[in-house]
């Protein structure tokens, strides 16, 4: 804004995977829908997913009004990426899937992440959206 105040434009939501904290992933992208932002999030299970465990971190994606990146057009409302594989599951922080860097590359998108604060992995996708 003008002032140079800090903004918020995100943030976690009771009864969902997203809602103990929410924080960026990769660097947004520019799409023709609008400013694509992958989010992690955790779960705080007496008050989000009851089907995730508590403290779960899942990745979630926001798009914004490209004409006024601080508006919100849409947030999906299940996450799109959470722990579903052993090396996510157990580790230094368990129930982890912490997303980091994303690439496009011959037609695929890249996406990685860390798991269970242990490994860095990478999940390939020829969709960026979900």
């Amino acid at each position: 804004n003008d002032t140079g105040d800090w903004l918020k434009v995100l943030s976690p939501r009771k009864d969902n995977f997203d809602s103990d904290l929410v924080e960026p992933g990769p660097p947004a992208i520019l799409t023709k829908n609008g400013i694509l932002l992958i989010y992690n999030s955790r779960n705080r299970l007496a008050e989000g997913d009851q089907s995730l465990p508590d403290g779960t971190y899942s990745a979630g994606q926001a798009l914004f009004d490209p004409q006024n990146p601080t508006q919100l057009i849409l947030r999906s409302e299940d996450y799109f990426f959470t722990p579903d594989k052993p090396y996510e599951f157990t580790g230094q922080v368990n129930n982890v899937c912490f997303v980091e860097g994303l690439c496009h590359y011959k037609d695929q998108w890249f996406l990685y992440y860390g798991t269970a604060d242990s490994k860095i992995a990478v999940a390939v996708s020829s969709q960026l959206l979900n």
